[in-house]
């Protein structure tokens, strides 16, 4: 759950998450996975709620995060 800039809650739940810790990236990877068929029309869809996602996580552990959206 997570609190927008305009006040209103947005809640969500995660697939996948983990920590690493690499040279060319360390904080949370958060994986979204997907099996809808029409992935390329809803595309903008899951990439802004996997971004929500790794913001939230982001905010709460005070880490960096980023998202992957998983298409099989």
């Amino acid at each position: 759950m997570c609190k927008l800039a305009n006040g209103d809650l947005v809640e969500g739940v995660v697939d996948l998450a983990f920590q690493e810790e690499e040279a060319i990236f360390a904080g949370w990877t958060i994986i979204d996975f997907k099996t809808d068929r029409e992935f390329g029309t809803s595309s903008e869809r899951y990439v802004a709620q996997v971004k929500m996602y790794a913001e939230a996580i982001a905010t709460a552990t005070a880490s960096p995060a980023r998202g992957v959206v998983l298409v099989i």
